[in-house]
């Protein structure tokens, strides 16, 4: 039987016992809980699979002699505690560091951190290289970025968030895409979602006024405030989950995906915000299947994402959907094509 050793556990790069090591203490440390059961630390130990011949979880509970590791001490009630009063600091591969300078300079960075965090940082990355330079990679074609997060997005974002992680309501006007004004509306925050295709946040909230779940863009948000909910304006996350999920559509729209000038990254790349499923085709390696689930209130969104896909996907089902597509593809052939021969009006 191999023995657990101590210049191994600690060697982030060879195998899981840092992780772990790192998430027990730090947890028991940082969390309003002091104790783990036995159980618990079986459980854990099964979770990042590390196999049972280590006999962790008895070295954890000092129960394998000589491989014990002390670090937590049993109380009277058969829960285990820390045996030292300090957390692990989290210390970083130096490709993260890497990784990191590089994302800090991403403009959506200033959405999640305060600048004197982003200053601090950059500060302690000043002597790490970036993990890509201009020498490096060229890129032909940009996607479209927010160049600059203006102070009215980064507000907007962190009190949606906040609304989000305290079970608030907001208040707002909204601006559509049509650009009508939409005044005094509430809602309650669900989740934030990203688009890759069209780098903007969309909002899934829950509308009071109209009770149902809505999609909304961050950037149409205005004279946005937090509201403390009502009791006959309350909803458990629970049932703002049961009904989105009722709006889900019942069955994917299934496309069919010649892999022809990078169809299948293009198509990936439209439904970022998707949940979606790519399956291959056994018999012809340039041939995809992807599934993409959607919500009743994206179907438009979704059928017009795969119309700019073009002739390199076609959609296999559901049926209605397909009759749905071959439908307006008819009545733009009718408009935007001329007929041959001479048309002198008859039926």
């Amino acid at each position: 039987m191999r023995c657990l050793k101590a210049t191994e556990l600690f060697l982030k790069g060879k195998n899981r016992n840092y992780s772990l090591i790192l998430e027990l203490i730090n947890t028991l440390y940082f969390g309003d809980t002091k104790s783990v059961s036995p159980k618990e630390i079986n459980d854990m130990v099964e979770k990042y699979g590390i196999p049972s011949e280590f006999n962790l979880s008895q070295s954890l509970m000092n129960q394998n002699e000589p491989y014990n590791l002390y670090l937590l001490g049993k109380g009277p009630k058969g829960d285990y505690h820390l045996f030292i009063n300090s957390c692990i600091p989290v210390q970083p591969y130096g490709i993260e560091k890497q990784w990191l300078k590089h994302i800090i300079k991403n403009p959506k960075i200033k959405l999640f951190l305060e600048d004197e965090t982003i200053a601090k940082i950059e500060n302690l990355l000043a002597d790490t290289d970036d993990i890509i330079s201009g020498d490096t990679m060229v890129i032909n074609r940009l996607c479209r970025q927010l160049d600059i997060i203006d102070e009215g997005l980064r507000h907007n974002f962190r009190l949606i968030a906040k609304a989000i992680a305290e079970d608030k309501g907001i208040e707002y006007s909204y601006i559509t895409k049509n650009k009508t004004l939409l005044k005094n509306r509430r809602s309650i925050p669900f989740k934030l979602e990203y688009s890759m295709k069209e780098d903007q946040f969309y909002l899934i909230s829950y509308s009071l006024d109209d009770n149902r779940p809505i999609k909304s863009l961050i950037t149409g948000f205005r004279d946005i405030k937090l509201v403390e909910l009502k009791d006959e304006q309350k909803i458990s996350r629970e049932d703002i989950e049961k009904s989105i999920e009722k709006k889900k559509a019942s069955q994917p729209i299934v496309i069919k995906i010649n892999n022809i000038n990078n169809a299948l990254e293009r198509a990936l790349f439209q439904f970022s915000c998707f949940e979606r499923e790519v399956n291959y085709d056994t018999e012809d390696e340039n041939i995809y299947y992807l599934s993409i689930f959607y919500y009743e209130f994206e179907k438009e969104e979704v059928l017009s994402r795969i119309f700019s896909l073009g002739r390199h996907a076609v959609i296999i089902s559901p049926e209605e959907i397909k009759s749905e597509m071959i439908e307006r593809l008819k009545i733009l052939k009718d408009k935007y094509i001329p007929h041959n021969g001479n048309d002198k009006g008859g039926e």
